[in-house]
């Protein structure tokens, strides 16, 4: 049997608010799920779990309607889906009353409840969060029935705030496979049949690396793992050594660079480090034509101070850099060293 796991799509944020690429990187969001369909039709996927954060927010009605019309387009596949901390269902969550199409299961309870699906012998067991935080490991205490069926869990989880999960006991519940979301790094563990998907497109600047969903192929026997990547866009962290002899202009013809050879559909997370000149300012960014997730500047202002402290030995230079060498290292000395030198040499 194959089934496509997926989860934590956060359908309705809008990544990077407020920068001119928001409105384009929350319309990826949808088009992770809409590929996501695409490939459970081309796998024939028996089943679509989606283990919890479905939406990052409460849905709204019109968003229930698409998400709806979406899994209605599987040809031969049956959706089960969970609700996370995310989109839990609050009093008034549309999720409550929505009518979901004949190939869709919502196990909304905030109990453990199961459908059971009798043309694949298959038993997909999970709970909805009902609220923001359940701190309980409500996940220990689960046991798969031995009754010849194959036992799927579809949970939702993995921190102190978020049902903790103790992975060697969840291991040995007897699950044949137990499809996690919540962590949005990918985290497989085939050997003990379970996985987080991790999130199909990242959401914000600290998820770094692969994005995707799990392709799983399980029999009563074994459980194996494919990681699909699905990310279009990723956020990419990009250190650049800063010399006395860079310039704006020149860092920002390097940066353009590296931006045309990685894509310029990324955001990058610029850090500069190094020493520059004193008459540089890379505090703020430069003009570049790609997505500037982040700019930060470690850089420190670069001056021979021993090469001055050896021809100002006795004058007031040189008195002034020997107690500036008293002082705890860090940017605020080397700012004022820079400054004093300036003031006694403007040359510099």
């Amino acid at each position: 049997m194959k089934i496509i796991h997926t989860a934590d799509l956060h359908l309705g944020m809008r990544p990077d608010k407020g920068r001119p690429w928001s409105d384009e990187r929350s319309e990826a969001l949808w088009n992770a799920l809409r590929r996501i369909i695409q490939t459970a039709n081309e796998e024939k996927a028996a089943l679509l779990l989606i283990a919890g954060d479905l939406f990052h927010h409460q849905p709204l009605l019109r968003e229930l309607r698409e998400v709806n019309a979406l899994f209605e387009s599987l040809a031969a596949t049956q959706v089960v889906l969970i609700a996370g901390n995310h989109d839990c269902l609050s009093p008034r969550s549309h999720y409550r009353d929505f009518s979901w199409g004949e190939n869709v299961v919502f196990l909304s309870d905030s109990q453990t409840e199961s459908v059971f699906f009798e043309d694949l012998n298959t038993e997909v067991h999970g709970f909805s969060y009902h609220q923001t935080e359940i701190r309980e490991p409500l996940y220990d205490r689960l046991r798969a029935p031995r009754d010849g069926r194959i036992h799927i869990l579809l949970g939702h989880g993995g921190d102190e705030k978020h049902v903790p999960i103790d992975i060697n006991r969840l291991a040995a519940a007897g699950f044949h496979y137990a499809a996690l979301g919540h962590i949005h790094k990918p985290d497989l563990r085939e050997d003990l049949r379970l996985a987080w998907c991790g999130s199909p497109e990242p959401v914000d600047r600290t998820d770094l690396g692969a994005r995707g969903y799990i392709v799983a192929d399980i029999t009563d026997r074994q459980t194996l793992l494919r990681f699909i990547p699905c990310a279009r866009t990723s956020y990419l962290p990009l250190a650049v050594r800063i010399t006395p002899d860079v310039t704006r202009e020149g860092l920002a013809r390097t940066l353009e660079q590296t931006i045309e050879k990685r894509g310029s559909q990324h955001i990058y997370l610029i850090t500069l480090d190094g020493e520059r000149h004193p008459d540089t300012d890379f505090s703020q960014p430069v003009p570049l034509s790609g997505r500037i997730g982040q700019w930060t500047d470690r850089t420190r202002i670069f001056l021979d101070y021993d090469r001055l402290s050896r021809l100002h030995e006795g004058d007031l230079l040189g008195l002034f850099l020997k107690e500036a060498k008293q002082l705890p290292p860090g940017p605020l000395r080397d700012k004022m060293t820079a400054y004093g030198v300036r003031a006694c040499l403007p040359d510099k």
